[in-house]
C-alpha cells in the first residue's frame, strides 16, 4: 500500500511498515541482501508459520489488520499484515512478527546498536491495533537464523500510552514531510514555465514533437514517437516532458541502453537547469559504484555498508549533495560517499525521492532482479513519466531479462575453484554446486540422443532447483562470513557467479506462463546448459507501462507500430502514434540498391566476390564509408576478398569495447579515406555519431534478418499463434530495423550529405521493401535502381 497524506482533507493512510522504518537503524543486507536472501527469508517464514499453526490451535498466519482513529483532528487509517496472530476463540491474545537473519553475522550488531527497535515498534503497533479499546495482548518477536533455522523468541512489552504517544509523533512527522513536499512541488510548478529550451532555436519539427509530448503527459497517455536520426529527439522530448511533468507534480525517468545517449540526456538537462530550477541524477550500474573489493552488500562484509544509516544521518551527506549541484553526477556521488565511507550506490538510491529527473538504464525499471524492482512494486511509478529512448532495443532487452541460462561449464568452474580450498565451507558449497551441475547434465542427457546436439525443448521442475537454491543461500552466508574472517576477496569469484545465476534462473522459472518454454542445449564447444526462454515479455513490460503516469517511447524506427504495441504491452486505447518526417532536404542523400547479388544464407557464399567488388567500385573517392554485414562470418568472408584501392580498411572484431570505438572514430577523423567494416546492430551501427565529414557513405549488405535457429523458430511459432505475424515479428521487423538504424548514421544535420547503398536483391522483394521508410522508396522499391550506380554516386558528390 502506498503512503497517502491529504493535507486539505486532513487524512492519512499508511502501512505499518512505512511508519516503523528508522533511517538511523537502516542496515544494508539485514533481512535480505538482494532478492535471494529475501526469498530464503520468505521460505523460513512459511515453515515457522506452518509449525505454529500445527502446534498451537487458534494460530493464524498472514492476518490483515486495519484501524481508523482520530488524532488531533486528523483521520488516520492504518493497515498491515501480521505474520501470525493467536486467537482464543474469536479474541486475539498474541501477535507474532518473524524476522530472519544470520545469528553469527547480524545478531550481535542488532543488540549492540538497538537495531531491533524498528521491528519491536512494528509488533507493538500491531498489538495495539488488535486490542484497540480492549485489554492489551501479548507481542512477540521471533528471530530465525537463516542458516541453521534456530529460533530466538523475545517478548515485547508495550502500553497503549507509549504506542499512542509514538504514533502521534509519526503523524506529525508525516504531516511536516508532506507539507515540505507540497511546497517544493508548488515551487517546481511555478518554475516549470521558466525552464529554457536547451538550444538557441528549434530545429524543424521539434515544436511539433513538443506539443505531442505535452498533450500526452497532460492526458496520462502513452506515446509512440518515430522521428528520424538528427531531428533532435532528446531535446525535443525532454524539454516539454520536464515542464509538463513538473507542472503536474510528477517526475521523469529517462531510460536508455546506451552510455552515449545517457551522456546526451545529461548534457541536455544541465543546459535546461542552469538556474537550478529542478534536480536530476544519473544512476550508474551497481558494480561500477561499488567501493568495496567485492560486491557483497552487508555491513559485516563491507565497511561502506557498516552503520550505513547512522553515518548517513551523522554526516548530513544527502542534503550536502542536494545543495551542491542541481545535477547529481555519479562520479561526484562516488567520491563524496567514498570519502565519508558510505555506500555510493545506496546513496544514489537514497537521493531518488528528492530527484525530479532520473537518467538510467532500462534495467532499473524493467529488469525483475535489478536494484529498483522495489520502485516498480511499490507503486512509486504512478508519479513518474517514463521517457524510453531507442525503444526499438527494448523488445530484445526485455526478453533477455526473462531468459536466464545455467551453464554447466560455469558451475564446474566453481566446483574446481572450491576444490582448491580446504575447509568445510568450501566442501559444502562444492557439493551443492556439483548437484546443480548434475541436474543440468541429467536434464540435457534426457533430452538428447547419442551424437545429437543443438537446442531442444524440455520440461524443468522448479522443486529440486528450489531446494538447491535454498541450501545454496544458506551456504553462501557461511561462505561470505569465512571470506570476511580470513580477508579473502577475489575479483573473479565463480561461486558468486553461480549463486547469482541460480537466483535469477529459479525466480524466472517460478513465474510460469505461456510466454515461457524450457530449453536444453548440448554444445560441443560451450558444454551443456539449460535455459528458460521468454518468447514475449509484454506481460511484464506492460505492467510497468501501465503503472506509470505517462510514457513517451521514441526511436527513429518504430514502424510497424503494432509490433511495439504488441511486444512491449502498450495499452491500445491510451496509446497514440506520431511519425515525424525528415526535416532534411531529399537532395542531401542518394539511396541505391544493387539487386544482382543474392545475400540469402544458402546462396551468399557464391556472391562473396561480387559483394567485395561492388564495395570497392562504389567506395567514394577520398571519403569514408561504413560497410555493415549481418554477421562477423559474412564480414570476414568478404574482407578476405576485398581490394580497397586507396581506402584504408578498418575491421570491427567480436567483443569490441567502447575504447576501441573511440580509437576507430579518431582514425576516421584522421588523414586519408577509410572503409570501416562492421556488423549491423553493433557499436558502429547504432547509438554512435559520425559528425561533420567523418562519414559519407553507408553500405548495408543484406537485410540483416536474425539467424534462423531453434529460438527464432519458437518466436515465429508463438508470434503466429498469438498475433498472426510469425515471420514478420520474428525476422523481418528486427532485420529491417537494423538496416534503417544503420542508415541513420549518415544524415544527422541540414548540412550532411551522403549515399546509402543496399546490397541484395531482397530489398526489391515486397515482403522486405514494405519495411523500408516510405521517404526512401515512395512505395516503389524500383526507385532505388540506377543503371550506372558508380556514375550516379560520383555525380552526387560532384554536385
Amino acid at each position: 500500500m502506498s503512503l497517502s497524506v491529504d493535507l486539505s482533507n486532513r487524512r492519512i493512510t499508511a502501512a505499518v511498515g512505512e511508519l516503523t522504518g528508522d533511517g538511523a537503524g537502516r542496515v544494508i543486507g539485514l533481512g535480505g541482501s538482494g532478492l535471494s536472501r529475501l526469498w530464503l527469508g520468505q521460505e523460513l517464514h512459511r515453515r515457522i508459520q506452518n509449525n505454529l499453526e500445527t502446534s498451537e490451535p487458534g494460530f493464524e498466519s498472514e492476518v490483515p489488520i486495519s484501524t481508523e482513529i482520530k488524532i488531533d483532528g486528523w483521520h488516520v487509517s492504518l493497515v498491515g499484515r501480521a505474520d501470525g496472530v493467536l486467537y482464543d476463540e474469536q479474541t486475539p491474545i498474541r501477535v507474532d512478527e518473524i524476522k530472519t537473519l544470520h545469528f553469527a553475522v547480524d545478531l550481535h550488531g542488532l543488540y549492540a546498536a538497538e537495531r531491533l527497535e524498528p521491528f519491536k515498534k512494528q509488533v507493538r503497533l500491531y498489538a495495539w491495533m488488535l486490542s484497540f479499546g480492549g485489554p492489551p495482548i501479548a507481542a512477540r518477536l521471533i528471530l530465525v537464523d537463516i542458516v541453521t533455522g534456530e529460533e530466538k523468541v523475545e517478548s515485547v512489552g508495550w502500553t497503549p500510552e507509549i504506542v499512542e504517544a509514538w504514533l502521534r509523533k509519526q503523524v506529525y512527522r508525516l504531516i511536516s514531510a508532506e507539507t515540505r513536499r507540497m511546497e517544493r512541488l508548488e515551487t517546481l510548478r511555478l518554475a516549470a514555465e521558466k525552464i529554457p529550451f536547451p538550444h538557441p532555436s528549434y530545429r524543424p519539427r521539434q515544436e511539433d514533437i513538443g506539443k505531442a509530448v505535452t498533450t500526452n503527459i497532460e492526458d496520462g497517455g502513452q506515446l509512440l514517437l518515430q522521428a528520424p536520426t538528427g531531428t533532435g529527439k532528446t531535446a525535443a522530448v525532454l524539454h516539454p516532458a520536464v515542464k509538463a511533468a513538473l507542472s503536474k507534480g510528477k517526475r521523469i525517468f529517462f531510460l536508455t541502453a546506451k552510455t552515449l545517449q545517457q551522456r546526451l540526456a545529461v548534457e541536455t538537462l544541465q543546459t535546461m537547469q542552469a538556474e537550478g530550477l529542478f534536480r536530476s541524477l544519473q544512476l550508474r550500474a551497481k558494480g561500477k559504484m561499488c567501493a568495496n573489493s567485492e560486491t557483497v552488500c552487508h555491513e559485516e562484509f563491507c565497511p561502506w555498508a557498516k552503520e550505513y544509516g547512522l553515518k548517513l544521518i551523522r554526516t548530513g551527506l544527502l542534503p550536502t549533495l542536494l545543495e551542491r549541484s542541481p545535477h547529481q553526477d555519479p562520479d561526484a556521488i562516488y567520491e563524496t560517499a567514498f570519502n565519508h565511507e558510505v555506500c555510493p550506490f545506496e546513496v544514489s538510491l537514497d537521493l531518488l525521492p528528492d530527484i525530479d529527473v532520473v537518467v538510467c538504464d532500462y534495467n532499473y525499471v524493467f529488469d525483475p532482479t535489478i536494484g529498483l524492482g522495489a520502485l516498480v512494486d511499490s507503486h512509486a511509478l504512478t508519479d513518474a513519466v517514463l521517457v524510453i529512448d531507442e525503444t526499438h532495443n527494448l523488445v530484445d532487452r526485455s526478453r533477455d531479462y526473462y531468459s536466464p541460462v545455467l551453464q554447466r561449464n560455469e558451475i564446474l568452474r566453481a566446483v574446481e575453484f572450491l576444490k582448491q580450498r580446504d575447509h568445510r565451507v568450501f566442501d559444502d558449497l562444492g557439493s551443492l554446486c556439483t548437484q546443480l551441475a548434475d541436474f543440468v547434465a541429467a536434464t540435457v542427457e534426457a533430452s538428447f540422443g547419442p551424437r545429437e546436439n543443438g537446442d531442444k525443448l524440455t520440461t524443468l521442475d522448479s522443486v529440486p532447483l528450489g531446494d538447491l537454491r535454498m541450501a545454496l543461500d544458506g551456504a553462501m552466508l557461511q561462505y561470505f562470513l569465512y571470506k570476511r574472517e580470513h580477508d579473502l576477496w577475489w575479483a573473479d569469484d565463480p561461486v558468486m557467479d553461480v549463486f547469482l545465476a541460480l537466483t535469477r534462473f529459479h525466480r524466472v522459472l517460478s513465474l510460469g506462463g505461456d510466454e515461457f518454454v524450457h530449453l536444453a542445449r548440448r554444445s560441443y564447444s560451450e558444454g551443456d546448459s539449460i535455459k528458460v526462454f521468454c518468447r514475449d515479455a509484454s506481460r511484464f513490460t506492460g505492467e510497468v507501462l501501465k503503472k506509470a503516469a505517462g510514457v513517451i517511447a521514441m526511436s527513429a524506427t518504430l514502424e510497424p507500430f503494432e509490433f511495439y504495441r504488441d511486444l512491449l504491452g502498450f495499452d491500445t486505447e491510451s496509446t497514440t502514434e506520431l511519425v515525424v518526417p525528415s526535416p532534411f532536404p531529399k537532395g542531401n542523400r542518394l539511396i541505391l540498391n544493387i539487386p544482382d547479388v543474392d545475400t540469402t544464407w544458402r546462396a551468399r557464399a557464391r556472391y562473396h566476390d561480387a559483394v567485395a567488388s561492388w564495395i570497392t567500385r562504389l567506395a567514394p573517392e577520398g571519403r569514408n564509408a561504413l560497410v555493415l554485414f549481418p554477421s562477423y562470418a559474412y564480414l570476414n568472408a568478404v574482407h578476405d576478398r576485398l581490394q580497397a584501392n586507396e581506402h584504408k580498411i578498418i575491421v570491427q572484431r567480436a567483443g569490441s569495447s567502447d575504447d576501441v570505438q573511440h580509437e576507430v572514430l579518431d582514425s576516421l577523423n584522421g588523414d586519408g579515406a577509410h572503409l570501416l567494416l562492421a556488423v549491423l546492430g553493433g557499436i558502429f551501427a547504432e547509438g554512435v555519431d559520425y559528425p561533420g565529414d567523418m562519414l559519407s557513405q553507408v553500405v548495408v549488405v543484406s537485410p540483416g534478418l536474425p539467424q534462423f535457429n531453434t529460438e527464432r523458430q519458437l518466436l515465429k511459432q508463438y508470434f503466429e499463434e498469438t498475433y498472426g505475424h510469425g515471420f514478420s515479428y520474428a525476422f523481418l521487423v528486427p532485420g529491417m530495423t537494423r538496416v534503417v538504424q544503420a542508415a541513420g548514421r549518415l544524415i544527422r544535420s541540414e548540412s550532411d550529405r551522403g549515399v546509402i547503398v543496399l546490397i541484395g536483391r531482397r530489398f526489391q522483394d515486397g515482403r522486405h521493401a514494405r519495411f523500408l521508410p516510405k521517404a526512401w522508396i515512395d512505395d516503389d522499391p524500383t526507385s532505388l535502381l540506377y543503371e550506372d550506380p558508380e556514375f550516379s554516386i560520383q555525380r552526387f558528390f560532384d554536385e
